[in-house]
């Protein structure tokens, strides 16, 4: 597989020009080049498909906003890339689609916006086995900056005219809080809080 190949040279490079490394740190690079490869082969695949669906501006706005609270969130990661691929690239085709063609009253909105603040004020953030959130300090201002972001959205989507864009902030915010959500690590069979394994 291209991946693999692509994978395997990158981290032989790595052990030539750093041969003190260990195997956990290399196996950290590994799972970090992986989800890069993953990432962009994602990315070019939808990104395509909006162009040939009409929706390349849309479909860019969709994940420039859902990833903004992203990386602050953070949130469960599929566990195979096959996963990965069946769940992301039917999100970010079609939400952008619905933000687009259905004109989504603003009182359902409002109420989903608000209920996606409250689960960023309980969960947010939420790590995962592979990448815990081992210091506290950064936990409290990944909240924060979290909360702060769904409270600009929440704003927005109050005040702005354009429909798309405020379907948009709060579908974003929808697909953050189920990405952190407790009940979604639960139906997934994947463990919450993983920081908490950690003594520091």
């Amino acid at each position: 597989m291209i991946k693999q190949l692509i994978i395997s040279n990158s981290i032989k490079t790595i052990r030539s020009y750093y041969p003190n490394y260990d195997n956990e740190q290399i196996e950290r690079i590994k799972y970090g080049l992986e989800s890069i490869y993953l990432s962009i082969t994602k990315l070019i695949v939808i990104l395509l498909i909006s162009v040939l669906l009409n929706i390349f501006k849309e479909t860019i706005i969709v994940l420039l906003l859902f990833n903004l609270l992203r990386t602050t969130g953070f949130g469960i990661h599929a566990s195979k890339s096959w996963m990965c691929w069946i769940s992301s690239v039917p999100t970010f085709i079609g939400i952008p689609l619905l933000c687009k063609y259905i004109n989504i009253p603003l009182y359902i909105l409002i109420t989903i916006a608000c209920l996606s603040l409250l689960i960023f004020i309980l969960f947010a953030p939420a790590d995962t086995i592979k990448r815990p959130l081992i210091r506290k300090k950064k936990r409290i201002m990944y909240k924060i900056a979290t909360i702060i972001i769904g409270i600009v959205y929440l704003i927005l989507i109050i005040f702005l005219d354009n429909m798309f864009i405020k379907n948009a902030l709060s579908l974003s915010m929808l697909i953050e809080a189920i990405l952190i959500c407790p009940l979604t690590y639960k139906l997934f069979n994947m463990p919450f809080n993983n920081y908490k394994n950690y003594k520091l």
